[in-house]
């Protein structure tokens, strides 16, 4: 069923992006940062976010080529970027990629054991179904047991796997928190997954002018330091980097995203966090 929130005054163009209803606020970072960058852009638009009941990235795509939605929030992947048009702006400077662990208490001696990326292999992880991060994991040789995201707190209370993970910026929201209570978990505080990888907004091959209107407003609101200033004084990033800056000792295993491209990966870390 789709719910389309948000009344405004009608505009020259209407921007539809698709989230899981009842989740707006875990993506508000991002729909945030689009709606600053339609202030910089050429023209008048505006956002409806369109809720949408136990939304999966393959179902929020086939909205957007069905043209029930006109710009999708996903993951990036080789395979978004060849068939659709990216807006070349990485939405968390790769915060999405930097994955804390989500475990059960009894768990969290296990974890303290772990050094390397061949020791990550000693436990399995929770991750979404339709997750990029679930190939990157794969690929990093770990043992994955997928599920849908929300039901991987179930999962991992039940004990199907030993920890779940989540990005740094995720894990203090208030949806999060009140799940990790909620299911007896813990967020493990010693260990850091770090990977190339973030969010980018998509369009449709046929939506090349709102396309390149987006991607302006973007670059303007980037040179005029608006997005930077967004980005410090966002709840969700101040508590990602209160994160690190009170855990200088923290453990970091890097692992590598076989999604990226060079062209992306050079995009991806001219924005990157700390540049």
């Amino acid at each position: 069923m789709l719910a389309i929130l948000v009344s405004k005054p009608l505009y020259a163009e209407t921007l539809k992006v698709p989230l899981p209803a009842g989740r707006e606020e875990h993506y508000a970072l991002q729909t945030g940062l689009l709606e600053l960058a339609l202030t910089y852009a050429p023209g008048k638009h505006r956002l409806e976010i369109v809720a949408v009941d136990g939304l999966s990235q393959k179902r929020a795509f086939s909205l957007l080529s069905e043209g029930e939605v006109n710009v999708v929030l996903a993951g990036y992947s080789r395979a978004a970027e060849h068939d659709l048009l990216q807006i070349d702006f990485p939405l968390t400077k790769g915060l999405q990629g930097y994955r804390l662990l989500i475990t059960r208490a009894d768990n969290l001696k296990m974890l303290d054991r772990i050094e390397n990326q061949a020791d990550l292999r000693s436990i399995c992880i929770g991750s979404g179904n339709s997750w990029v991060d679930t190939v990157i994991l794969k690929h990093a040789g770990l043992c994955v047991t997928g599920g849908p995201g929300l039901s991987l707190y179930d999962m991992l209370e039940n004990k199907r796997f030993d920890a779940m993970h989540l990005a740094i910026h995720e894990v203090k929201t208030g949806n999060v928190a009140k799940l990790i209570k909620q299911h007896d978990l813990a967020v493990y505080e010693n260990l850091l997954l770090r990977y190339p990888y973030d969010f980018y907004f998509y369009l449709g091959k046929d939506s090349q002018s709102l396309h390149d209107e987006i991607e302006q407003g973007f670059q303007a609101a980037v040179k005029d330091g608006a997005i930077d200033r967004y980005f410090i004084e966002h709840p969700m990033i101040s508590a990602a980097i209160g994160f690190l800056r009170d855990h200088p000792g923290l453990h970091i295993i890097d692992l590598d995203n076989p999604e990226m491209t060079s062209q992306t990966s050079s995009d991806l870390y001219r924005y990157w966090f700390g540049n």
